[in-house]
Protein backbone atom coordinates (compact mmCIF):
# COMPACT_ATOMS: atom_id res chain seq x y z
CA UNK A 1 0.00 0.00 0.00
CA UNK A 2 1.35 3.63 -1.01
CA UNK A 3 1.22 6.60 0.76
CA UNK A 4 0.05 7.04 4.37
CA UNK A 5 -3.47 6.78 6.44
CA UNK A 6 -3.72 10.62 8.11
CA UNK A 7 -6.41 9.88 11.18
CA UNK A 8 -7.01 13.69 11.86
CA UNK A 9 -8.62 16.40 9.84
CA UNK A 10 -5.54 18.24 9.35
CA UNK A 11 -3.41 18.98 6.54
CA UNK A 12 0.06 18.39 6.43
CA UNK A 13 3.03 19.75 4.66
CA UNK A 14 6.43 18.68 4.80
CA UNK A 15 5.49 16.00 7.76
CA UNK A 16 4.21 18.99 9.65
CA UNK A 17 0.96 19.61 10.73
CA UNK A 18 -0.21 22.18 9.23
CA UNK A 19 -2.89 25.00 10.29
CA UNK A 20 -6.69 24.46 9.09
CA UNK A 21 -7.55 26.09 5.41
CA UNK A 22 -10.38 27.63 7.83
CA UNK A 23 -7.89 29.93 9.14
CA UNK A 24 -6.86 31.18 5.79
CA UNK A 25 -7.70 34.65 4.11
CA UNK A 26 -7.71 35.67 0.40
CA UNK A 27 -7.86 38.83 -1.09
CA UNK A 28 -10.09 37.07 -4.47
CA UNK A 29 -12.96 34.85 -4.18
CA UNK A 30 -11.77 31.36 -3.81
CA UNK A 31 -15.04 29.79 -3.20
CA UNK A 32 -18.31 30.56 -3.98
CA UNK A 33 -19.41 33.12 -0.99
CA UNK A 34 -21.76 31.30 1.46
CA UNK A 35 -20.33 27.81 1.02
CA UNK A 36 -20.35 25.57 3.83
CA UNK A 37 -18.06 23.50 5.15
CA UNK A 38 -17.54 20.74 8.24
CA UNK A 39 -14.54 20.78 10.44
CA UNK A 40 -14.17 17.08 12.29
CA UNK A 41 -14.02 17.06 16.14
CA UNK A 42 -10.44 15.83 15.78
CA UNK A 43 -9.72 19.07 14.17
CA UNK A 44 -11.48 21.85 16.37
CA UNK A 45 -9.19 19.88 19.47
CA UNK A 46 -6.08 20.96 17.75
CA UNK A 47 -7.82 24.76 17.55
CA UNK A 48 -5.15 27.21 19.24
CA UNK A 49 -5.01 30.98 19.68
CA UNK A 50 -2.00 32.90 18.20
CA UNK A 51 -0.02 32.77 21.04
CA UNK A 52 0.58 28.34 20.80
CA UNK A 53 -3.01 28.96 24.15
CA UNK A 54 -4.79 25.36 23.12
CA UNK A 55 -8.53 26.61 23.13
CA UNK A 56 -9.68 23.49 24.40
CA UNK A 57 -13.15 23.21 22.37
CA UNK A 58 -14.88 19.84 21.38
CA UNK A 59 -17.19 18.48 18.36
CA UNK A 60 -17.51 19.39 14.68
CA UNK A 61 -17.71 23.05 13.64
CA UNK A 62 -19.35 24.52 10.40
CA UNK A 63 -18.02 27.14 8.93
CA UNK A 64 -19.09 29.68 6.02
CA UNK A 65 -17.41 31.56 3.28
CA UNK A 66 -17.56 35.12 3.72
CA UNK A 67 -16.20 38.37 2.43
CA UNK A 68 -15.96 41.67 4.52
CA UNK A 69 -16.95 45.21 4.08
CA UNK A 70 -15.16 46.14 6.78
CA UNK A 71 -11.93 44.83 8.85
CA UNK A 72 -12.84 42.12 10.96
CA UNK A 73 -10.89 41.09 14.39
CA UNK A 74 -10.33 38.02 15.55
CA UNK A 75 -13.24 36.58 17.65
CA UNK A 76 -15.17 39.09 16.44
CA UNK A 77 -19.41 38.09 16.30
CA UNK A 78 -20.15 39.12 12.85
CA UNK A 79 -23.31 40.74 11.45
CA UNK A 80 -24.25 41.09 7.71
CA UNK A 81 -23.23 44.74 6.55
CA UNK A 82 -26.06 45.35 4.47
CA UNK A 83 -29.45 43.78 3.16
CA UNK A 84 -28.17 43.65 -0.37
CA UNK A 85 -24.97 42.03 0.45
CA UNK A 86 -26.00 39.08 3.32
CA UNK A 87 -22.58 37.15 2.47
CA UNK A 88 -20.65 40.75 3.26
CA UNK A 89 -19.61 40.69 6.86
CA UNK A 90 -18.70 43.53 9.61
CA UNK A 91 -18.10 43.27 13.44
CA UNK A 92 -21.55 43.68 15.53
CA UNK A 93 -21.89 47.77 16.24
CA UNK A 94 -25.16 47.22 17.93
CA UNK A 95 -26.42 45.49 21.02
CA UNK A 96 -29.01 42.88 20.80
CA UNK A 97 -28.88 42.03 17.49
CA UNK A 98 -31.86 39.93 15.36
CA UNK A 99 -30.34 36.44 15.44
CA UNK A 100 -30.65 36.31 11.88
CA UNK A 101 -28.93 39.44 10.97
CA UNK A 102 -25.95 37.49 12.46
CA UNK A 103 -23.52 35.71 10.51
CA UNK A 104 -21.15 34.09 12.29
CA UNK A 105 -17.76 34.45 14.15
CA UNK A 106 -14.48 35.17 12.72
CA UNK A 107 -11.79 32.94 14.27
CA UNK A 108 -9.22 34.66 12.75
CA UNK A 109 -8.40 38.16 11.28
CA UNK A 110 -10.07 39.56 8.03
CA UNK A 111 -8.45 42.21 6.17
CA UNK A 112 -11.40 44.44 4.59
CA UNK A 113 -12.52 43.54 1.03
CA UNK A 114 -11.16 40.28 1.48
CA UNK A 115 -12.30 36.78 2.29
CA UNK A 116 -11.98 33.78 4.70
CA UNK A 117 -14.24 31.87 6.41
CA UNK A 118 -16.52 32.10 9.93
CA UNK A 119 -17.99 29.59 12.57
CA UNK A 120 -21.93 29.57 12.10
CA UNK A 121 -22.24 26.28 14.61
CA UNK A 122 -20.20 24.46 16.86
CA UNK A 123 -17.54 25.67 19.16
CA UNK A 124 -15.63 28.66 19.21
CA UNK A 125 -14.54 31.40 20.62
CA UNK A 126 -15.74 34.77 20.82
CA UNK A 127 -15.11 38.73 22.25
CA UNK A 128 -16.87 38.41 25.08
CA UNK A 129 -17.77 41.30 27.77
CA UNK A 130 -16.93 41.42 31.53
CA UNK A 131 -19.11 39.25 33.55
CA UNK A 132 -20.20 36.73 31.47
CA UNK A 133 -20.36 33.26 33.32
CA UNK A 134 -20.33 29.57 31.79
CA UNK A 135 -23.93 28.85 31.00
CA UNK A 136 -25.49 32.07 30.18
CA UNK A 137 -27.44 32.39 26.96
CA UNK A 138 -25.24 35.06 24.61
CA UNK A 139 -26.46 37.92 22.46
CA UNK A 140 -24.23 40.73 20.54
CA UNK A 141 -22.79 43.56 22.19
CA UNK A 142 -21.30 46.06 19.54
CA UNK A 143 -22.57 48.96 20.94
CA UNK A 144 -20.33 48.65 23.81
CA UNK A 145 -16.97 47.32 21.59
CA UNK A 146 -17.40 46.05 18.07
CA UNK A 147 -17.52 42.38 17.45
CA UNK A 148 -18.55 41.65 21.17
CA UNK A 149 -21.21 39.24 22.64
CA UNK A 150 -22.83 39.35 26.53
CA UNK A 151 -24.93 38.24 28.38
CA UNK A 152 -28.83 38.06 27.44
CA UNK A 153 -31.99 36.45 27.87
CA UNK A 154 -34.15 38.33 25.36
CA UNK A 155 -35.76 36.25 22.69
CA UNK A 156 -34.87 36.02 18.73
CA UNK A 157 -31.31 38.19 19.99
CA UNK A 158 -29.98 34.66 21.09
CA UNK A 159 -27.18 33.17 19.41
CA UNK A 160 -24.77 31.12 21.45
CA UNK A 161 -24.10 29.51 24.91
CA UNK A 162 -21.17 30.36 27.10
CA UNK A 163 -19.35 27.50 27.97
CA UNK A 164 -16.56 29.19 30.18
CA UNK A 165 -16.66 32.60 31.75
CA UNK A 166 -14.87 35.71 30.56
CA UNK A 167 -10.87 35.93 29.75
CA UNK A 168 -11.00 31.99 29.25
CA UNK A 169 -9.52 30.89 27.13
CA UNK A 170 -8.25 34.01 26.14
CA UNK A 171 -8.03 37.32 27.87
CA UNK A 172 -11.25 39.67 26.83
CA UNK A 173 -13.00 36.02 25.27
CA UNK A 174 -15.30 33.35 25.74
CA UNK A 175 -15.34 29.86 24.42
CA UNK A 176 -19.53 29.84 22.99
CA UNK A 177 -21.26 27.05 21.61
CA UNK A 178 -22.80 29.25 18.50
CA UNK A 179 -26.11 28.35 16.85
CA UNK A 180 -26.87 30.31 13.65
CA UNK A 181 -29.94 30.01 11.98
Amino acid sequence: MSGSIFTSGSDVVDGEVAKSSFYATYTTEQYPLGTIREQMADEVTDAKHTDGTSLGLKGDRTWMFVQTGVAVDIYDCCVKNAIATPLVVKPTAGAGDLDYTVSGVAQNAIANGSYGWIVIRGECVVNGAAGITAGQYLDTNGAASAGQVDDSTVTDTLIATALTATDAPVTGTVAARVWLP
